[in-house]
């Protein structure tokens, strides 16, 4: 039987990072991912935003991770080439009755910590995007956009000679509390193997509530299940992409999928528009494109960007949120949760990473870093705690 100290579960973004945190501590780490790369579902399907910390609410993993994450990352991409751009940000509103969620998005960002957040009038959207139409908008100059691939390699390479080993084509199919940790059974092709590990670390994105479940964990009870969201994106004509400068955001709605659907430029300098928001029934996982959702996208950002047509937007790529609330759905923060509560020692879960878990992931790897040497699961002269 195989052995090792820590166990992580998922090579997505957040999985990767907290492999670079942990790496190097005197400890053995395994890593594991289901497919033949990393970062092949949500963490490579979304619109690569590193953003503000301006929507949740104060207080919340949301709200604390993304506003540390996102300085991180920008000092991060700075010093190892990680392409990015600092765009910055317009939520514009389109009708006076708008204007009350903008203020109520600057008052929460500021007490979030987000810094820079200013509140533009009609004249003053217009110096910043000619192009955009809109009676007021609050501007975010900290946001801004990332080469998530680029990332997620540098993490991966960050753990390269420090006793973090990656398995990739190899998926977790039983989990089994026994002695001081658990006993995991891994199938790579048509062998499998069995792995005990002292710590695991539940990393899995969409899959997490199945790996959860696996442990013997009552999901339901812990209100740990995920819905699927689906979200699609739309890119615009070349020939139109150079008429915005940063991302535009519509104001969002109230227990929305997601933020609405939003421009967003790319490091290439083309457009996107998305994602949209569709549940889907349990884990199901369908990327499917559907050309017949144009008419639905060009009608949800013709008030802002009147310099567009129907036959400008063609289908791009589909993502899926990984959420714990369902379709009208109150806010769901991240859970990133020990679960001794629950009686099972040393399992840390990592559930509903979705936005702005990307923006979030070197922030959740140090806090999950933290939280092994607050519960001394790990007690190591080596742990980073900065």
């Amino acid at each position: 039987m195989e052995k090792t100290d820590i166990l992580i579960i998922g090579a997505g973004v957040v999985g990767l990072a907290i492999a670079k945190e942990l790496g190097g501590c005197g400890k053995e780490v395994v890593l594991v991912e289901k497919n033949s790369s990393f970062g092949q579902e949500t963490s490579s399907r979304n619109s690569e935003v590193i953003h503000g910390g301006m929507y949740y609410p104060t207080g919340t993993l949301k709200a604390k991770l993304c506003v540390e994450g996102r300085e991180m990352l920008y000092d991060l991409c700075k010093n190892n080439n990680i392409p990015h751009k600092k765009t910055g940000k317009l939520i514009v509103a389109t009708e006076k009755d708008e204007i009350p969620a903008l203020e109520n998005i600057l008052s929460l960002g500021k007490k979030n910590g987000v810094s820079g957040l200013t509140m533009l009038d009609e004249k003053e959207v217009k110096r910043k995007e000619p192009h955009i139409s809109a009676i007021a908008a609050l501007y975010s100059p900290e946001t801004g956009i990332i080469d998530s691939h680029r990332l997620m390699q540098y993490f991966l390479d960050s753990t390269k000679d420090k006793e973090v080993i990656t398995v990739f084509n190899s998926e977790v199919t039983a989990i089994e509390k026994k002695g001081n940790g658990y006993l995991v059974v891994i199938k790579s092709g048509s062998e499998s193997t069995d792995l005990q590990a002292r710590i695991v670390i539940n990393s899995a994105g969409l899959d997490a509530d199945k790996i959860t479940a696996m442990a013997g964990i009552d999901i339901e009870q812990c209100k740990y299940r995920l819905h699927y969201c689906k979200g699609q994106y739309f890119r615009v004509k070349s020939s139109k992409a150079g008429l915005i400068k940063g991302l535009v955001y519509p104001v969002p709605k109230p227990k929305s999928g997601g933020l609405g659907i939003h421009a967003t430029v790319d490091l290439n300098g083309g457009v996107r528009l998305g994602p949209d928001d569709e549940y889907l029934p349990t884990h199901v996982k369908d990327y499917s494109s559907c050309e017949s959702r144009r008419a639905d996208f060009y009608a949800s950002v013709r008030k802002f960007m009147p310099f567009l047509k129907e036959s400008d937007l063609f289908a791009d790529t589909t993502g899926i949120r990984p959420k714990l609330q369902g379709p009208g759905g109150d806010f769901r923060d991240f859970v990133i949760a020990e679960e001794s509560k629950n009686g099972f020692p040393q399992l840390i879960n990592l559930i509903g990473i979705e936005s702005p878990g990307l923006t979030a992931a070197a922030a959740i790897g140090r806090y999950v870093n933290q939280m092994l040497k607050k519960k001394e699961l790990f007690p190591s002269k080596h742990l980073s705690l900065h």
